[in-house]
């Protein structure tokens, strides 16, 4: 999904199906990487309320286009490595999912005694 320059996503997200398990609802999911740093944010003063203000534009902009953010998870990154190529590194990522349309319950029905 293009963004316009500033953004403070890292790389395009690419987006992936899924049906979720009551077959309720068919989701379409996308990942995009955490911001690491926070942007300057006029009359903010500390980095938790830069961070937080970072974050939140982010979470907002997602909304927008009709994300809901589900969760973060912390993921081992072996791409790239310190001086010594001993510290681990890790990276964040925000796991955000939209609804693509929802099963009618006769559907839903059906499939139940199928299984």
């Amino acid at each position: 999904m293009p963004r316009r320059q500033g953004d403070i996503f890292v790389g395009e997200a690419l987006p992936m199906k899924h049906v979720s398990p009551g077959l309720e609802a068919i989701y379409e999911f996308t990942v995009v990487a955490a911001p690491s740093k926070a942007e300057r944010v006029e009359g903010l003063r500390t980095d938790a309320e830069r961070m937080a203000a970072t974050w939140t534009q982010l979470l907002n902009d997602m909304a927008l286009d009709g994300w809901d953010y589900v969760r973060a998870d912390t993921l081992p990154n072996d791409s790239s490595k310190d001086l010594t190529g001993t510290a681990p590194k890790t990276m964040t990522l925000l796991v955000f999912r939209r609804l693509l349309c929802e099963i009618p319950p006769a559907v839903q029905l059906s499939a139940a005694m199928r299984a």
